[in-house]
């Protein structure tokens, strides 16, 4: 707590030059990566009101004034309080950059060292600068890292107007997607893939796209033409089964015989006696 106090104490013997009625004063700490996620340096700013005041300068080893601090009048509270923070936190630098690395190692192994396949899909868009009835649009998303191969192929040959560089963005949440479009013609009839190719696959992974119904539309009709044709011949089964079964009881001798189904004969009401005159 002491540090705190002593900066509050000093940045309030600044705030006289300031018209407004008070300050705000916060350390700022971060610590910039290379792309495979190795510690560059740290970070460690002291800022007065947002902007920055006292810096530790990572080359010097040493913290120096900075931002507002380096103008005059700042410059006789940032000095005095730099020279203090040299004598109250030495070798501030390798601290910094060791806590640096505890807390990347574990987060970096989660995010930046991980690899998360694509998910894909084609579907039609509106067509937009293109004579072609039809665009189709293919969508690789959920993937990490960046880098991925997007390509349109047509009945197995690839198509060179398909092979330009995908549009891609970040979802925000460490996964990307990236967007690749083919203007397409029905009539010329074939099967269009797309080809999506990422360091988290060990093959590519390919969805094809033919004029007509889509895909997996067509799949799903078929299924139910083949459920449908099953219980027809199941039908067809079981009314033979029972015609037969007939016969054979017919054939044993079996004949349905007139009358009452019960032994006691039909059940008769009682005769009403004549009225008495």
């Amino acid at each position: 707590m002491r540090p705190a106090w002593a900066l509050g104490w000093a940045l309030a013997l600044a705030e006289s030059y300031l018209q407004a009625g008070g300050f705000v004063l916060h350390l700022e700490t971060d610590c910039p990566l290379s792309a495979d996620g190795q510690v560059l340096w740290a970070n460690w700013t002291l800022s007065f009101n947002k902007i920055p005041f006292v810096c530790y300068d990572n080359d010097l080893q040493q913290f120096q004034p900075c931002g507002l601090g380096e103008f005059f009048p700042w410059n006789y509270t940032s000095v005095p309080i730099s020279n203090w923070l040299d004598g109250q936190l030495p070798g501030q630098g390798q601290k910094a950059a060791a806590a640096c690395l505890g807390q990347t190692h574990s987060l970096w192994g989660r995010t930046g060292e991980r690899r998360t396949p694509p998910n894909v899909r084609i579907f039609p868009v509106t067509p937009r600068n293109t004579p072609a009835p039809i665009m189709l649009a293919c969508v690789a998303w959920g993937f990490f890292p960046s880098e991925v191969d997007l390509s349109w192929w047509w009945n197995g040959a690839l198509v060179k107007s398909g092979m330009g560089p995908p549009k891609l963005s970040s979802n925000g949440d460490w996964t990307y997607q990236a967007r690749l479009t083919l203007p397409v013609d029905p009539e010329k009839g074939g099967v269009y893939t797309c080809r999506v190719a990422h360091v988290s696959l060990t093959e590519a992974v390919t969805k094809d796209w033919a004029p007509g119904l889509p895909l997996d539309l067509r799949v799903k009709v078929g299924a139910a033409g083949a459920v449908l044709g099953i219980g027809v011949v199941f039908f067809g089964v079981a009314c033979s089964i029972f015609i037969k079964r007939m016969k054979e009881r017919e054939a044993a001798g079996y004949v349905r015989l007139e009358g009452n189904s019960y032994p006691e004969g039909p059940r008769l009401l009682p005769a009403r006696s004549p009225p008495t005159p």
